[in-house]
């Protein structure tokens, strides 16, 4: 939950400060590639125990 939050704060201070498209769209393209890397590994089962509920 904490990282969906990050992220749109993220977008919304960047749309706030009138960044360019640009720049826009490489923060949520590495957002977008973080929360797939996150998924596949606690899909693969590589996920640290530490952070599971």
């Amino acid at each position: 939950m904490l990282v969906p939050l990050l992220i749109g704060l993220t977008l919304v201070w960047l749309i706030g400060r009138g960044t360019p498209w640009n720049a826009k769209l490489l923060t949520l393209a590495v957002t977008l590639a973080v929360i797939v890397i996150i998924v596949l590994l606690e899909k693969s089962g590589n996920w640290p125990d530490a952070f599971r509920r």
